[in-house]
């Protein structure tokens, strides 16, 4: 294993040679974090390769050429990408933090030149995240040599605080070149804008776009989320002006950003997501992008080979071409210490999420297709519970805040592990002063991207809503009643909902200025208002009562 140094950059920064960037204040309360990561892992990590902050562009030589810059004749680059990785554990024998860390050593041992980029979706949601804001994930990731993750709208799930400190937990740059914190007009705190990644002889800029849609749907309170084919297209003209000899950037599909970025090919490659596409390669002879599906059952291989040459003119042109890869992990031996690890981050929590809470008397069906699409029997379940515990004359909540995505038989026991996986999110409940215009157009705004399965649609207790989707956002609410009386539109309702929903997230942007009769520091997690709930009933009754009537 490489001994990880420090030197002295300009401007007094510090740089670990393991790739992030620390100020002198920053460093003192790292090194413990440091030091910890190195006993744990050392026994046989490999080394994470060179990484370096965006470069100001090379000084021209007299004869034109850029300074620096040398014929390299073919060289080998072999890409790794995954995404979406919140299981810890493998499913089917595919997956799982042991098994992707060994698919990287196995790289790494057959390959000399070897970039390992994580397209993020990791921090959120999954249960350990909601008790330690994605901290054992950077951990686990530590021990895979990553040399750059992607921060998509899952990373700024728990704020922009919570994603600083895990950025500055990590051995390696967490990128996000869309993203601006307001108070400050640059990047946000421990994040980078880009990074410049070395395979011997080249240089790989690697950018990450994180979807606008961010704002709306995490507790991201300072940052702005800029246009993303245009901060991309600026910085890969800067990166390219500064020599690199490739770039890639990644990309999400929340609000359809993939599609974007790919129509707009800002990067030679793009690494992008589509819960549609499992997994996927296009190649045209100049531009590649790439999917592969998340959880590391399979791992994405791009095996580049690049040369960079000196043209007619004086400049570099660089030529490459892929050979892509798919790795199967079912095939790969997972690693030793990364199932260690993972298992002990497991057994943690495992004697309290193993606790009974109530048995199902009839099937019961989380996935998200039905979640944001129309009435669910979970979803009732919890907005009346939320309703009933804060005494609201009607309840609010958002079909993205349950994300358990699975189907339970009729007689399932159900466990705290359950609902934490069903609720991931630290979401404590509010009650609002609203009128009833509020009201509705909260219910509008939440019925307007139900084609795209977008997380904001509502579900509603003690209320019933007729929505039409063959008409036009904006005019789907047909009717909406609270206790059993068409809405007033200047009558004042007690309105219970979630403390996200409450901010303005998920578009609920109607809601952010109401006057709060019940603040969230005074209620409990929603998640432990329904465990009380079942535990109190001793089973789970699911109920669909067509409060919520759709026309498709």
């Amino acid at each position: 294993m490489d001994n990880i140094g420090t030197s002295i950059g300009a401007a007094g920064w510090v740089r670990p040679r393991v790739g992030r960037v620390f100020s002198p204040r920053t460093v003192s309360r790292t090194l413990g974090f440091a030091l910890g990561v190195l006993l744990t892992l050392a026994a046989g990590l490999l080394p994470a390769r060179g990484q370096q902050p965006d470069a100001p562009p090379a000084k021209a030589s007299a004869d034109g050429a850029t300074a620096g810059v040398a014929d390299t004749g073919p060289v080998h680059l072999t890409i790794l990408y995954t995404q979406g990785t919140t299981d810890l554990d493998e499913t089917a024998g595919r997956g799982g933090m042991g098994r992707l860390a060994g698919a990287i050593r196995q790289e790494r041992s057959a390959h000399t030149n070897v970039l390992v980029l994580h397209g993020g979706q990791t921090l959120a949601p999954s249960v350990l995240a909601f008790y330690d804001q994605g901290a054992h994930i950077i951990d686990l990731l530590n021990g895979m040599t990553i040399d750059a993750m992607a921060a998509l709208n899952r990373e700024f799930h728990h704020g922009d605080d919570r994603l600083s400190t895990r950025a500055f937990e990590a051995g390696f740059p967490i990128v996000t070149t869309n993203s601006v914190d307001r108070s400050t007009g640059r990047t946000p705190d421990g994040l980078e804008e880009a990074v410049v990644l070395t395979a011997g002889p080249l240089r790989i800029g690697v950018m990450a776009a994180t979807p606008v849609l961010t704002r709306e749907t995490t507790r991201a309170q300072r940052t702005e989320f800029r246009d993303p084919v245009r901060a991309l297209s600026a910085k890969a003209a800067a990166l390219r002006a500064g020599g690199v000899d490739l770039v890639v950037a990644m990309t999400g599909y929340a609000g359809d950003t993939h599609r974007s970025v790919l129509a707009a090919r800002p990067a030679d490659i793009v690494l992008y997501q589509d819960r549609n596409r499992p997994f996927g390669v296009d190649y045209d002879g100049k531009f590649l992008s790439a999917t592969v599906g998340p959880q590391a059952a399979w791992v994405l291989a791009l095996d580049l080979t690049v040369e960079r040459r000196t043209g007619p003119d004086g400049k570099p042109v660089v030529s490459w071409s892929p050979a892509p890869r798919l790795i199967d992990t079912a095939t790969v031996a997972p690693d030793p210490a990364m199932l260690i690890m993972a298992k002990t981050y497991a057994a943690r929590l495992d004697t309290m999420l193993r606790m009974e809470v109530g048995r199902l008397t009839a099937p019961l069906d989380t996935r998200k297709e039905t979640l944001r699409t129309g009435e669910n029997a979970f979803a009732n379940a919890v907005v009346d519970t939320l309703r009933e515990t804060l005494d609201g004359d009607v309840a609010l909540f958002n079909g993205g805040g349950i994300r358990g995505d699975r189907q339970y038989p009729a007689g399932a026991l159900l466990t705290r592990r359950d609902i934490y996986a069903e609720l991931p999110f630290h979401d404590v409940g509010v009650v609002l002063d609203v009128t009833g215009q509020q009201l509705w157009d909260a219910v509008e705004s939440g019925v307007s991207a139900v084609e795209q399965l977008q997380g904001r649609f509502p579900h509603l207790s003690n209320a019933r809503a007729e929505i039409d989707l063959t008409r036009p956002p904006g005019q789907r609410l047909r009717s909406l009643s609270v206790g059993g009386k068409p809405v007033g539109l200047s009558t004042h309702y007690r309105l219970a909902t979630s403390s996200f929903l409450a901010s303005g997230g998920d578009g609920y942007g109607v809601l952010a200025g109401a006057p709060r009769l019940a603040e969230d520091r005074y209620t409990d997690f929603i998640s432990t208002q329904m465990i009380d709930q079942i535990t109190r009933n001793g089973e789970f009754v699911p109920r669909l009562d067509g409060r919520m009537s759709v026309r498709r």
